[in-house]
């Protein structure tokens, strides 16, 4: 849950015991006709194809995936944020939802 304003972070705990900071991992949301919200890979996030919805305002947190937690925060939270919100990296390309109320 979080409020108009704030700032909330979104995670998953993998399992993995290993660094995973390496590996693709994408969060979107499918309900939005451009879904992506945040990709990273390679130690890099790539905003090009990022719903310009999210566009600075995402950022992965790479000390928890370092201990293979996804961990993705979302700054200057919007009403139009409220969704449910899926995370899948690979290698192992799982997903994971999770629901964001404002």
């Amino acid at each position: 849950m979080a409020l108009v304003g704030d700032d909330v972070t979104l995670s998953y705990d993998t399992k993995q015991l290993t660094d995973i900071s390496e590996e693709i991992v994408e969060w979107f949301r499918a309900d939005l006709k451009s879904d992506l919200v945040h990709l990273h890979e390679d130690r890099r996030t790539f905003y090009k194809l990022q719903n310009p919805a999210y566009r600075g305002r995402t950022v992965l947190l790479e000390e928890d995936l370092e201990r293979g937690i996804i961990s993705l925060r979302l700054s200057r939270v919007r009403l139009a944020d409220e969704g449910n919100y899926t995370c899948q990296f690979s290698p192992v390309y799982n997903q994971y939802t999770v629901q964001l109320l404002v």
